[in-house]
């Protein structure tokens, strides 16, 4: 057997290895430069931490800035605390922060668009608090209860007779109970369905809404993919049902839409290939007032997003489908909540509007060519543009002497001459000729006639 060697010959690794540990540890300790500790003055105490969020109460805010900041009154907020107190879901987590830092939290994201905004206005909550408070506030803006009072389609007598007098007195249109269209809100990529809400350009929420004259919201429906069409949404929903009962047993009640629909019964959209250089005809005229009276969803949907930021093409790509489906309702509310007390509405940037517009037309897509249009539909519109044409109030042919004193023709003239003076008291004997000709009819210029002449149809005031 082999011997053992002699115990200053044999070295044992285990024994030499604290030894090598040691030396590594000498050797980093002088070659390495010692971390300096932070001071203590740095960190912020319980006190700064509770002295600062007091500094920077809300309600301590001017009422301009609160209202840029919150888009609503600070009556409002409380009252909107008041009545959200028994419809908010209990929370274990954040029991010290009052029903007011979660509804000042979650109007600071809707106004914004992003939760580090509403984290960095007070130092006192985080991102987390934000999300959380977001989220319980949302969910109780969609409590039926809450949403019935402020979101209400008329489906009484009456309350329609007020809204279609209000449509008749501004737009000259008769038997108009809203004007109806979509716009588009972005998602995150859904996990399913990702064909139904995936538009021409993103994934997105197809918002439908109806509104009145006063940009009030009558009907939201935030629950159709980004795919669908304008038709498909409307004619899943109730209030169809409701207007084409209302038509076929004989009371007149539309709906004013835009050049993505088809022509219904209780549906009035422009008439196609009328532009703004065809001639003078009953179309023409119908087409224009249509368009007026289209404008006012159009306006509601402008202020709705120019107000609450998170609805724009350039946020919420991080929400869920029925989170930003219950965003959308809860933004309505608030919206007509505004409207209700006469809250300033924030004007979009022109930027911003430019951005918007460009997505919601790609979004959107070009207007389909062929549309399968009901007859009946056909018929009550051509109706309406006969009735239309025939009320427009023009000047009369007969009254020269009412002619000569509150208005003035102006003929065009060549270029070479000088134009004539504007002591007229005649109307030219071509005057008829001219009127004609869409190119060269002379133009009426109202002086204290009455006639309430919008721009642009000088000749064919409306009502």
């Amino acid at each position: 057997m082999a011997e053992k060697p002699p115990e200053e010959v044999y070295v044992s690794v285990v024994d030499e290895e604290p030894e090598i540990f040691e030396l590594l540890k000498w050797d980093s300790s002088h070659t390495q430069k010692p971390q300096e500790p932070r001071p203590v003055e740095k960190v912020p105490t319980l006190e700064k931490r509770s002295s600062k969020p007091q500094d920077c109460y809300p309600f301590d805010l001017d009422d301009t800035v609160f209202i840029d900041t919150y888009r609503l009154s600070k009556n409002l907020v409380r009252n909107l605390c008041e009545e959200l107190k028994p419809v908010m879901p209990d929370s274990t987590k954040f029991v010290e922060f009052s029903i007011e830092n979660k509804v000042l939290a979650t109007l600071s994201f809707y106004a914004t668009g992003k939760y580090q905004r509403t984290a960095k206005m007070d130092s006192s909550i985080n991102q987390y608090f934000a999300t959380t408070a977001v989220k319980q506030v949302t969910e109780a803006l969609n409590d039926p209860a809450i949403v019935k009072k402020y979101i209400h389609f008329p489906h009484l007598r009456n309350e329609r007779d007020v809204i279609k007098t209000r449509f008749y007195m501004k737009y000259g249109i008769p038997n108009v109970v809203g004007c109806v269209d979509c716009t588009h809100v972005p998602i995150a990529r859904p996990e399913d369905d990702q064909k139904l809400h995936h538009n021409k350009s993103y994934h997105s929420k197809k918002v439908q809404i109806i509104c009145d004259s006063d940009c009030n919201i009558l009907s939201v429906d935030s629950t159709a993919g980004g795919a669908m069409s304008h038709d498909a949404i409307l004619q899943r929903h109730a209030v169809k049902n409701d207007l084409d009962s209302l038509n076929r047993s004989g009371e007149n009640c539309w709906l004013i839409g835009g050049p993505h629909y088809t022509q219904k019964i209780y549906l009035m959209v422009p008439i196609p290939k009328i532009t703004k250089k065809s001639p003078v005809s009953p179309e023409k005229y119908y087409s224009t007032m249509h368009s007026q009276a289209h404008s006012a969803v159009l306006e509601t949907i402008k202020q709705l997003k120019s107000r609450w930021k998170c609805l724009q093409a350039t946020c919420n790509k991080q929400l869920d489908p029925p989170s930003v489906a219950q965003l959308i309702v809860a933004c309505c509310v608030l919206h007509n909540i505004c409207g209700q007390y006469c809250v300033p509405a924030v004007q979009m940037a022109p930027a911003e509007e430019r951005l918007e517009a460009m997505k919601q037309k790609v979004a959107n897509g070009p207007v389909p060519r062929k549309q399968i249009e009901d007859h009946d539909g056909m018929q009550i519109r051509t109706r309406l543009v006969e009735r239309l044409w025939n009320e427009r109030r023009v000047a009369p042919e007969s009254g020269t002497k009412k002619r000569k004193k509150n208005a003035t023709v102006a003929c065009p003239q060549p270029p070479p001459q000088p134009a004539p003076p504007h002591h007229h008291h005649h109307a030219p004997p071509h005057y008829q000729h001219l009127h004609d000709e869409a190119n060269k009819r002379p133009r009426v210029i109202s002086m204290g006639y009455g006639l309430n002449v919008q721009p642009g149809w000088e000749h064919y005031p409306q009502h």
